[in-house]
Formats: C-alpha cells, structure tokens, sequence
C-alpha cells in the first residue's frame, strides 16, 4: 500500500491529514510526521449515487475510517454490509479514469 503520511502537532498533539501549514487547533508550525496503520474502523458513511463524469457506477459508499493509531481518514467502502463501528483494512486502488488515466484512491475492505 502507498504510505499515507499524516502529522502530529509537537504542541498539542492534533493530528491532522493531510498536512496543513499550521495545526488546526493550535496554530502552531512543528510537526512529527507519522504513518497509520493497516487497519481501522467506520466512524460514518454516505452511499453516493449520483456521481461524477468517469465513474459508471451508483451506490458508491464513502466513508471515513479512524486508523488505529487515530488518523481519520475518507475513502470508498468496499463491503455487503455496511456499519458503523466495523473493522475495516486499507488499501491503496484504482478508483476512477480521468481522460484514460487511472486515478488512484484509498479503499477500505
């Protein structure tokens, strides 16, 4: 999987992602640069059916997933049986076509 980099306020500890100039909670500029986990679980959800241009496909579900180390991340939901709270794992796939180009995204399983 591609590594997915998030970063740690050395202040007040925020972590945030992606990277901002400063802390989202603190304004502060010194950051600890660190990387989730493989796995996570489904804080909430959206099935989507009216998506854009290069996606043929309705009822897309994206979600966002907290890694175990506390990375809140957004990705597709690739599952029967969408819940909060499930276990989920990360990996980084083809999501769209943009003009015959492949555009790659986090998919959780």
């Amino acid at each position: 999987m591609k590594t997915i980099t998030a970063y740690k306020c050395n202040k007040c500890g925020h972590v945030m992602y992606p990277r901002h100039e400063r802390c989202l909670n603190c304004n502060k500029r010194d950051f600890k640069e660190i990387n989730p986990t493989k796995n996570g679980k489904l804080l909430t959800y959206s099935i989507v059916n009216e998506l854009p241009w290069g996606i043929d496909e309705r009822g897309r579900v994206l979600g966002i997933v907290e890694f175990d180390n506390g990375i809140r991340v957004m990705g597709r939901v690739k599952s029967d049986r969408v819940k909060i709270g499930m276990k989920l794992t990360a990996s980084w796939e083809e999501v769209r076509f943009i003009n015959g180009v492949k555009v790659y995204g986090l998919t959780f399983y």
